[in-house]
Formats: C-alpha cells, structure tokens, sequence
C-alpha cells in the first residue's frame, strides 16, 4: 500500500486530476506512485498516446494535467499534443522524457503552437523536487479559460464586425515592470469581447477572421480610441504610465495615419510620450516606404514604437535596423523554454545586447514564475509583464490596482517570495 504523506507544497494541487501517458510499465508505476506520495490522489494512467486519447474523449472524464513521454510507439507524446491541440481538449501538458534538453525545449514549443497549454518539461528520471518546480507553473483552467472558448466556435468576419459596431469590443490592461525597481513603468492594451451569449473572450477568437478578411484596421482604431481614454482617465487622477497598443501593419500605408493616431492620443489631454505603438514582428508591412515615413513621423512626435513577439518572425534583424523602434518585446515563448535551455537563454541574452547597442529597452512577455523573472534579470533584460504581476484586468479596474500597490497593499515582485501570480484579479 502506498503511504500518503502530508506536504503543505501539495495542497494546491491534489484535487487536481493528473494522466500519466508512457509506455513503460515502471515509468508508469513510479511516477504515479510520486504523485501519489505527494498527496495526489487522482491518478489515472495510459499506456499510449492512442489510449491517452481515449480517456480524454470519454464523457466526464475530467483531466487537469496530462505527464507525458516523447518517445512510444503507435501515437507517441508529439502526436499526442497535436491531436488535443487538435480537438482543443482543455488540458495542460508536462512533458517528460530521457532526451536531451534542446530537443524538450523544441518540444515545448511545438505543444505551444498547437496551441496547448504547456506547463514545462522534465528530464527524466523524475523525482519530486522535479514535479513540484515545474507545478508551480500550473494555473487553474478559469485563468485561461478565454483561450478554451476562442476555439470552441468559429466565426465569421462579419459576426465580430457587428461586434465591434456594437460597441463590444474594450481593452484590457497588463502591467509592465521594470526590473531593476519593481515599479510599474507603463501597461499594454489588450483586446477583448465581451459577447452577448459567450462572455468574454480572447483574441484567438476574432483576430484569425478579422486578419483573413483584411478587417484588422477596425479592431485596431477602436483598440487605440478606447486605450487613449483610459490612459487620459488614469492621467486625470493622477496616474502617469505609457500605455502600449497594437498597430496594424496595414495600417501603416495610409499617409495621414501618424496625424491620425496624434489627434486621437491628443484628443484625450495625453502626451504622445505616454503612448507606445507595438508593430508585431509576424505581420507584414506591404508598403515599405509609406510604413517608415509614417513610423518616423510618429518617433519625431515622441511616440513609443515597440516591436513585438520579437524572434518568432523571418525578419528580426532587418526589422530591427530599418524601423525607427524604441522597444523590444521578447515572445513569452522563449522566455517559458528559457529556464531550461541554454540555448533559449542565449537567444534571449543575445537580444538583449544587441537592443542594448542599438539602445532600446527590453520587455519580456508572459512571464509567469520568480525563475523566470530572476533569470531576465540576470541577463540585463529591463522591463517584464506577465500573469507573475497581474493578469489583464479593466481599466477601472487596473486604476485601482495601480492605487493599491501605491498604497503598499501590494508587495513589489522584487520583495514577494511567491513563485506564482502574485496579484490577481
């Protein structure tokens, strides 16, 4: 009989409902029976992907957390991923295998674009201290439910045009930090819909239709307008941050877009020093030339101009030396697989020197435990945002959050001692 043993770590995570997914017997045994030892009591087990599938697709048959091996036969663990990527199966992923760490870290973000959530990995043989490092990555499905809903339903460009007439569509606020003080420094708009019969829900939901259809520019006015009034309600009771918004590289063509964006940004008692501009690396500029003229004309009237999702493009460098860019946005998909691989640390380190000899700042996205944090620090990156701050939160709602943790309600992160989300909402 396996003794249970109390573990005040645990207690976060024993009601949660774990599936062990390899091929060897052993590895089966001793794995459940680790979790078992740590208090875990809802432990069910597969000897395949194939089976894997099996008890996911079952009526009723809750699983929080699938641990699973890379190498079997028939379905192995990559197969896996893709197939409850695939059918969008609301689980999170621990991958664990005797290979090297380079080809885990790939692994990781191979589920990561399947669009899985993956908790982290594990080099094999798996102990304790192992499972409960990577668990303290582990946030309960209501913290990312939206992305659950954005594949539960497709939609048309014109449902989330009417969306967006309907005056549906608000951003949300995430802090950014800066390392070196703890101080909050600015925040990133975030769109979100709030749907009549769905509720709220994320952008994996409306921005494939609205990108396909040419529609993208709609979204981002609106997302610029709302983000503007905040920030000058913030300014009025005397809250001064920069605050980051998406452009769409279309966008960009129009010749009067940078007299545009000023006269929106002006409109609400705002400097245009307050407001930074994320182009995302990923989409296209088409017209090159009316781009740079437009990105200059904005960086001469002290706008922020941001490259985002930094090193998942085709392009960074030329990018980076063409455009007029102030900021850097590091994708969260390095910095998750960073803790772990040398070479994703390389990466990051590399990014951050040659931001630093072209002198702009550095923000890591999707920053979730202290590892990481403690990690970017390190390597000089200056400024972070992610769930270990805050999650999104309403305007209002991020106003009063700012004027709590003035108050020192709230820890700083350099002062918290808590490896999870540190403030919530």
């Amino acid at each position: 009989m396996i003794e249970l043993v109390a573990d005040p770590m645990s207690v976060p995570f024993r009601n949660l409902r774990f599936l062990i997914v390899d091929d060897d017997t052993d590895q089966r045994y001793l794995l459940a029976s680790t979790l078992h030892r740590m208090g875990m009591v809802n432990v069910v087990e597969a000897s395949s992907g194939r089976a894997a599938l099996d008890v996911l697709s079952r009526d009723g048959e809750r699983v929080d957390i699938v641990i699973s091996d890379l190498q079997m036969p028939d379905v192995d663990g990559m197969e896996l991923v893709r197939r409850i990527g695939e059918r969008s199966l609301p689980v999170s992923v621990i991958l664990a295998s005797a290979l090297d760490g380079v080809l885990l870290a790939s692994a990781a973000t191979m589920t990561q674009a399947y669009g899985v959530r993956i908790i982290g990995t594990i080099e094999k043989p798996l102990t304790r201290e192992k499972l409960f490092t990577v668990l303290k990555h582990y946030l309960p499905q209501q913290s990312v439910v939206e992305s659950s809903l954005d594949k539960a339903f497709p939609l048309e460009p014109e449902q989330v045009l009417a969306g967006i007439s309907a005056g549906q569509f608000e951003p949300f606020f995430q802090p950014i930090v800066e390392l070196t003080t703890g101080r909050v420094v600015g925040a990133e708009a975030l769109a979100r819909w709030r749907h009549p019969a769905y509720g709220l829900l994320g952008p994996e939901t409306f921005l494939p239709p609205l990108t396909s259809a040419g529609y993208l520019d709609e979204l981002s006015w609106i997302m610029l307008a709302q983000a503007a009034l905040e920030a000058g309600r913030w300014r009025a009771g005397g809250l001064h941050l920069s605050v980051s918004v998406n452009v769409s590289a279309t966008s960009l063509a129009d010749p009067s877009y940078a007299d545009a964006v000023t006269q929106i940004v002006s409109g609400q008692g705002l400097e245009p020093t307050e407001m930074v501009l994320e182009l995302t690396e990923t989409e296209a500029v088409g017209n090159v030339a009316a781009a740079l003229e437009n990105l200059t004309r904005l960086r001469m009237k002290g706008f922020g101009l941001a490259i985002d999702d930094y090193g998942v493009g085709y392009s960074s460098m030329q990018e980076l030396s063409r455009m007029p860019f102030t900021e850097v946005k590091i994708d969260r998909s390095f910095v998750m697989a960073a803790t772990g691989s040398e070479k994703h640390r390389m990466m990051i380190a590399h990014t951050v020197e040659v931001a630093r000899l072209l002198g702009l700042k550095t923000i890591a996205e999707g920053v979730e435990t202290r590892a990481e944090r403690d990690l970017l620090a390190s390597l000089g990156c200056d400024m972070i945002q992610g769930f270990l701050i805050a999650e999104p939160m309403e305007g209002q709602e991020f106003l009063r959050w700012m004027m709590a943790r003035r108050a020192n309600i709230l820890p700083s992160p350099a002062q918290s001692p808590a490896p999870q989300k540190l403030f919530g909402t």
